[in-house]
This record gives C-alpha cells, sequence and structure tokens, in this order.
C-alpha cells in the first residue's frame, strides 16, 4: 500500500476490474452476499478523478457498515437494512486508498465457526471449495485468500478473524479489545466484539494496523532471544494429525532459529473461559442488539431478529438464552460476575506473561484442519471420537479473546492438507510489540514459494488480481 509517483501508480478502474473478474472466477467460494460492480468501478473512476493514493481493494464483512451496501449480518430479518455511513474502521481504511468491494458472507448473526450460512449459502475454503471457510468471518478469508483483494474487515467474538485466516492459509489479526473503533458493526458481546483484519502477507497486516489506528513503526529489535510460552494444557493438546505435525516442526523450526520455550500452566486461562465466555455473550447480546436496532432506525427489536432466525441451532440457543424472558438468560447479577471473573482472568494472563518475561504464547490456531461443507456442524471426528464442532474450533482462539488480548494468526507450511496457523498471543495493548514478534518469526516459519511439484501453495497465499 505505498504511494509511488503518478508515472508507477495503477489506476483504480484497472485495480478493481481485475478484483471483479477474479471474484467472478472464484463465484463458487460463495464468498459474497453483496459483490456491487457499478458501486465498486464508479468509486473506482472517483480515484481516478481525484484520488492521490493507490487504490487497493477491500472486502468487508456483512455485519460491519459500508454506506449504501446492504448490512444483512447473515440473518434475514436484517436483509434489507442498508446504513447510510461507513463504520469508523470501514472509514479509515476507505481514506487510505481502500475500494470496497463488497460484504462478505458469514455465520449467521457471528454465532458459529463454519460460515455454512442458511440463507446465503456456505462459504467454500479457498485452497479446497469442498471444505468449509471457517467463521465466523469466512467469507473475508476465502476472498482475501483467493486473491479477490488485497485484505479484508472481519469481525471476532472468539476467534472469528483468526479462525477463518488459519483454515484459509493466510493472516488474520484481533486486535486488543477497545483497541478499533467497533461503532458500525452488529453486535454479539460488547466486551468481546471487536473488527479484525486479514490479509495474505504480515507486511500488509501491519500496514492495514497502521492505517487503522494511526500507530506507526514496529519496535526494534532488542537484540535477544524470543521467549515464548508453550502450553502444558490443552492448546496443544488433542491436535488433528496434520495439525500436529506442521506444529510441532514449527517449534523445531523455531528452537533450531534460537527461540527460547518456557513450559507455562494454561489450565485455570482455559477454566476461566469456559466460566466467563458465553456468559458475556448471551448476557449482552439481547441489551446491545436492542441499542443496535433502535439507533440505526431499522424499526426492528431483538424479537425480531431471533423469529427469523433462519440456522435452527442459532434460534434455539438464542431463544433459550438471549433474552431477559428466556429460561437460560444469564441475567445481571451473572453478567456482573463474569465481568468480575473476566478482570481476574486478565490479571491471571499479565502475571503470566510477566512472571516469565514473556514476548507471546503460542499454539496451534485451531486444533484441526478445515472438513467438508455441510457435513461437519454439529460434530466432527477427532483421534477417534466424535467432538462438538463449534467448542472445538474456538478452542484455542477463545481465551484471549474473552480476556481482550491481542492475537495473530500465522500460516504454517504443510504438506498434503489443508492449511494450518500458530496463534500468538501477546499483553494486553502491546499489539505492535505482537506484531514486531510476529514480523521476526514469519521468515523462519513460511516456505519461500509454492511446491513446484504440485502447484500448491501451502500456505493459501494465491496470486493477487492486479
Amino acid at each position: 500500500m505505498a504511494e509511488p509517483g503518478a508515472a508507477g501508480r495503477r489506476r483504480a478502474h484497472e485495480v478493481v476490474s481485475a478484483a471483479l473478474g477474479r471474484a467472478a472466477a472464484v463465484g463458487h467460494l460463495n464468498a459474497f452476499v453483496t459483490l456491487d460492480a457499478g458501486k465498486a468501478l464508479a468509486e473506482a473512476a472517483r480515484h481516478d478523478a481525484h484520488g492521490s493514493r493507490e487504490p487497493w481493494c477491500l472486502v468487508v464483512k456483512d455485519n460491519i457498515h459500508v454506506a449504501g451496501l446492504p448490512n444483512t449480518a447473515g440473518t434475514p430479518a436484517l436483509a434489507g437494512f442498508v446504513p447510510g455511513a461507513d463504520a469508523p474502521v470501514v472509514a479509515a481504511l476507505r481514506a487510505a486508498g481502500a475500494i470496497v468491494l463488497g460484504k462478505a458472507n458469514m455465520h449467521e448473526l457471528s454465532l458459529g465457526a463454519t460460515s455454512c450460512n442458511h440463507t446465503f449459502g456456505a462459504v467454500g475454503n479457498a485452497t479446497d471449495p469442498a471444505l468449509f471457510a471457517g467463521g465466523s468471518s469466512g467469507g473475508t478469508a476465502a476472498a482475501v485468500a483467493a486473491g479477490v483483494a488485497e485484505a479484508g474487515l472481519g469481525t471476532d467474538t472468539g476467534g472469528s478473524v483468526t479462525i477463518p485466516a488459519a483454515l484459509n492459509g493466510i493472516y488474520g489479526l484481533r486486535p486488543s479489545a477497545g483497541r478499533y473503533p467497533s461503532a458500525g458493526a452488529t453486535p454479539l458481546s460488547t466486551t468481546r466484539d471487536t473488527p479484525g483484519l486479514l490479509a495474505r502477507s504480515l507486511d500488509r497486516l501491519i500496514a492495514l494496523d497502521t492505517l487503522v489506528t494511526g500507530e506507526s513503526g514496529i519496535p526494534r529489535d532488542p537484540g535477544r532471544p524470543l521467549r515464548f510460552g508453550l502450553p502444558r494444557h490443552v492448546f496443544t493438546e488433542d491436535l488433528e494429525g496434520p495439525v500436529r505435525t506442521a506444529w510441532e516442526a514449527a517449534v523445531d523450526r523455531l528452537t533450531a532459529a534460537g527461540v527460547e520455550w518456557v513450559p507455562v500452566d494454561t489450565a485455570h486461562l482455559v477454566a476461566y473461559d469456559s466460566r466467563v465466555g458465553f456468559p458475556l455473550v448471551f448476557g449482552e447480546f439481547g441489551a446491545a442488539l436492542g441499542r443496535y436496532l433502535d439507533g440505526h432506525r431499522t424499526g426492528l427489536t431483538p424479537a425480531d431478529v431471533l423469529d427469523a432466525v433462519a440456522d435452527p441451532v442459532i434460534a434455539e440457543t438464542l431463544k433459550a438464552t438471549a433474552l431477559p424472558t428466556a429460561p437460560g438468560y444469564p441475567g445481571p447479577a451473572v453478567l456482573r460476575g463474569a465481568l468480575a471473573e473476566r478482570q481476574a482472568m486478565q490479571a491471571a494472563y499479565d502475571e503470566l506473561v510477566t512472571a516469565h518475561g514473556l514476548d507471546a504464547l503460542l499454539s496451534p490456531t485451531v486444533p484441526v484442519c478445515a472438513r467438508p461443507l455441510h457435513r461437519y456442524e454439529e460434530s466432527l471426528p477427532l483421534n477417534g471420537r466424535d467432538v462438538p464442532t463449534f467448542p472445538t474450533l474456538i478452542r484455542n482462539t477463545s481465551p484471549a479473546a474473552t480476556a481482550g488480548l491481542p492475537s495473530l494468526t500465522v500460516p504454517l507450511p504443510v504438506t498434503g492438507s489443508a492449511p494450518v496457523g500458530v496463534q500468538l498471543i501477546g499483553r494486553r495493548t502491546a499489539d505492535r510489540d505482537l506484531l514486531a514478534v510476529a514480523a521476526r518469526i514469519d521468515g523462519l516459519l513460511r516456505p519461500e514459494a509454492a511446491d513446484p511439484a504440485t502447484g500448491h501453495d501451502p500456505t493459501g497465499r494465491h496470486g493477487e488480481a492486479r
């Protein structure tokens, strides 16, 4: 996203036309709910007439507002809702030269991790369209990984950016809670929600973070070996075969490069998440959605939205938990308790990192690879037994999300399997430090090029539309 001289700058019309052509070529992925070629080309024409920045294409998850485009949040009741203004995070990227191609498909109301949407169809994985893309920001991840756009915006409540990024072989950043503006997005949990970024290169991801936050520069290499926490519990246990192989190879590669590993106790962090995570979501969802619907004058109530939910599992879950009249609604006292425990969880993370002098905690991003579409929505096989799909997919990403910590997924080399990612978890608000750590290890982990024998890029980084 550099700004070359006028002689070297590509015309926006050329950039957008190429991206739209790529979108058509990978239309079978079903990555978009709305792909508005007319609006994108009109915006390109304005860039060519007045723009001074190098144009680039952006894909936006369909729960983040883009002026003049529907914002369905993947659910039928909001199919006709068209915001009149961009979300602040979209406005920041547009001001930096982004041209929005359209709104990306997603798991309904962000309440799932496969992006098999019952209204708009399932999203296929960019590396194999027969596999699910992960979620809930699956359409964004698939479009970016397939080379339609240079970057994408998603939202993340429990791994909704980092999970699909890992499963599609690209980079994804969930920033610290509150670091990115969250206005103009359909809410799930005010405490846990945040916009996040997806890109095919770490350099791109770092540049995007600067555009959103205004923070520039990366902390210098301190001139000492990196020191990583190696979780003893849950995060590195019960991994699918290809994930374990890629993870162990990554650990060996980093060890050979001089990384120091500190085995750390993480059982208490997982226990906190199991107690706090869902009470926060279900305790906050109804009120947050009501404020959102009223504030944007949709004419809808939370009950209207829930009554029209297309996914039967999501409908049943929300009707049982998300409204004050629901039998499983957490209630104010439970919510206050969850918020208090979240503070204790944050303190526990801080103590863990400080006591061991860690640069980050590392683990596989997702314990399994992507699975075939439509077959494993409720459960999937793992090491000889059936396990529930959603809890399994978010197992490693949810704790940091609940605590509001920054987390980042980096693609790992794989042979003969779907993509695998490594998750880095950093200190609260130290996002640029985490990006610097990722920059130090990225070159050690990623292959230099696609396998010439197969033509398969094991990181999922496909050729960009140019």
